[in-house]
């Protein structure tokens, strides 16, 4: 269980260490940032006829590309943009809800005051909107996503991911997220659709040990459960 966040060097490293702790056993919490900027949409996105052109565009742009085995949409990576990942053996009972919910409580417990303030919920204009975004005043400021890996009489294996907005230059990404749902002919990002920790708190770093702590105290509930 890490309390450290890893500075790695892209996205496509950081899918390889998400990778690593899902495949991993036991509790795994990580936390990561990619030093350089990139996007990361749905390996499915390949099917689309535009998509090998959009990728070469928004590569050209700075903002490479890099395919994740899940669902979800096209999120950006790189500096202020910060990831937490949790890997657990979820109880057979378990629900993805139960899943999202466990990662919204982790992050809302960890970041102390102002996670009373988060609401969960859809923010429309977001990129890779979904139902439980975290948001304040209607901004988001967290992404959620996860997986999950049945694995017969054995419990199943799950990665819940967040991608947290921890400084305020998320614009640039947002735009770049923008740019490629254009050419792919999806549905519209707005940059004031989102928000930073650092803009809505005058936080400047991801408060990396007090998450640490919440997601070990939720997982030992979890691991309870599973017994």
């Amino acid at each position: 269980m890490s309390t450290r966040l890893e500075y790695l060097e892209d996205a496509k490293a950081g899918l390889d260490f998400e990778r690593d702790l899902f495949e991993a056993e036991g509790q795994r919490v990580g936390f990561w940032t990619a030093s350089k900027v990139g996007l990361v949409c749905p390996r499915a996105y390949q099917r689309r006829s535009a998509f090998a052109a959009a990728a070469e565009r928004s590569t050209a742009h700075g903002w490479p590309v890099y395919l994740r085995p899940t669902g979800g949409g096209t999120v950006p990576q790189g500096p202020g943009l910060d990831n937490l990942v949790l890997a657990f053996d979820a109880p057979r009972t378990a629900t993805i809800e139960d899943g999202y919910r466990l990662l919204t409580e982790v992050i809302k417990k960890g970041l102390g005051p102002p996670g009373d303030t988060l609401k969960a919920g859809e923010t429309p204009g977001s990129f890779c909107d979904g139902a439980w975004n975290l948001s304040v005043r209607g901004q988001k400021v967290v992404g959620t996503a996860q997986r999950w890996r049945p694995r017969g009489s054995r419990k199943p294996r799950v990665l819940a991911h967040a991608l947290i907005l921890t400084l305020d230059g998320f614009a640039a990404g947002a735009a770049a997220v923008a740019g490629l749902h254009q050419d792919l002919g999806l549905g519209e990002v707005l940059q004031d659709a989102h928000t930073s920790l650092e803009a809505a708190f005058g936080l400047t770093e991801l408060p990396v040990e007090g998450l640490a702590a919440a997601a070990a105290q939720s997982l030992a509930v979890i691991d309870q459960k599973a017994e």
